[in-house]
């Protein structure tokens, strides 16, 4: 339970709750309700990670909730609370809270098992899983130095390597697959899971894009350049990309000064950062148009006077993400850099 006062107080009463535990359901109490605002709460966790949560919802009179996502108690220590009020009409920062005094959840070390086994059958089948991860571990490490060891070359002698790396990965895949099924069905009948199993494989799947890439944009002309915004069209997929700069007059408050147009439509990873050039930033944060009350990021951290933003979302083609500073003064000339992915769908 938190209680904010009107004197910006605010209060936290502490919970143990223990490591991963999953999502946590949260009420606030206000002293006094105010009109055409939206109340937000921000969080200071173990290893200086910060999450602003989604808009909180009114379930009585002076009384709101959220519900917190699960990598709220990853890390085991204290975290800290603080409240925010913004505009609705003018889309501003109106006031913080003061930081609560005790910390809202002190969060205790769990076991975090993965996968549980109850006889020698499945033990062998599990280890053979795990043999065969490590076996296609080592020949993708291989196969990337010896790629990284390959000169520049042109015509026949790249187009003939890409197709033997391609054609090793896809085996690879299916060797893969096949290993995947069988070990899902025996363990699946004894109510198990192999999550750090399927882990290993979607990291060594994206390893495999990753080599992919370089045949799928590889431009055959004699200059033999890489010209093309999309890094990989296998596996029924592409993953498009784009980065670029502009500057920006930092205005009043928490306030707008630049957007970010999706072209396609996939799952964003979306990575925006403000430089100190004009005058220091205090507050970045980045917010869809279309879902504004929960697609949104925002950090106040600074490292080397560079304060750094990043949002993983669903999007469709169109959707605009408009970017927000918050700056030491306003009127003054800054620049910010942007750099994005987009797994289409």
């Amino acid at each position: 339970m938190i209680k904010y006062f009107k004197n910006g107080v605010l209060q936290a009463e502490t919970q143990d709750v223990p490591q991963d535990c999953g999502k946590i359901r949260v009420t606030v109490s206000l002293e006094e309700e105010m009109d055409g605002v939206n109340y937000y709460l921000e969080f200071s966790c173990p290893r200086n990670v910060k999450y602003i949560s989604q808009r909180l919802v009114r379930i009585a009179d002076k009384e709101y909730e959220v519900i917190l996502p699960r990598g709220i108690t990853e890390y085991t220590g204290e975290v800290y609370v603080q409240m925010v009020i913004m505009s609705i009409e003018e889309e501003s920062l109106l006031s913080r809270s003061l930081i609560a005094r005790d910390p809202l959840f002190v969060i205790k070390e769990s076991i975090l098992a993965s996968v549980a086994l109850d006889n020698e059958d499945k033990q062998d089948f599990f280890d053979y899983a795990l043999t065969v991860v490590g076996k296609v571990e080592n020949a993708i490490d291989e196969l990337q130095i010896k790629l990284n060891t390959i000169p520049n070359l042109v015509g026949d002698k790249v187009n003939e390597a890409f197709d033997l790396v391609n054609n090793t990965m896809s085996n690879y895949k299916n060797l893969i697959d096949s290993e995947i099924s069988s070990v899902n069905t025996t363990l699946g009948e004894h109510g198990t899971t192999i999550d750090s199993s399927v882990e290993k494989i979607a990291t060594l799947e994206n390893s495999t894009v990753k080599l992919e890439n370089v045949a799928n944009e590889f431009n055959e002309t004699e200059l033999g350049i890489y010209n093309s915004k999309y890094i990989n069209n296998r596996f029924g997929k592409r993953i498009y990309r784009e980065s670029g700069s502009s500057m920006y007059t930092t205005g009043s408050g928490f306030a707008k000064i630049g957007f970010i147009d999706i072209p396609v439509s996939g799952k964003l990873i979306l990575t925006i950062s403000t430089i100190y050039l004009g005058v220091q930033v205090k507050k970045l944060g980045i917010r869809s148009r279309k879902f504004s009350d929960k697609n949104m990021a925002a950090n106040d951290a600074r490292i080397n006077e560079v304060t750094t933003v990043t949002l993983v979302n669903q999007v469709t083609a169109g959707e605009i993400y408009d970017i927000y500073v918050e700056a030491m003064e306003s009127g003054e000339d800054n620049r910010y850099d942007y750099d994005f992915i987009i797994l289409e769908e």
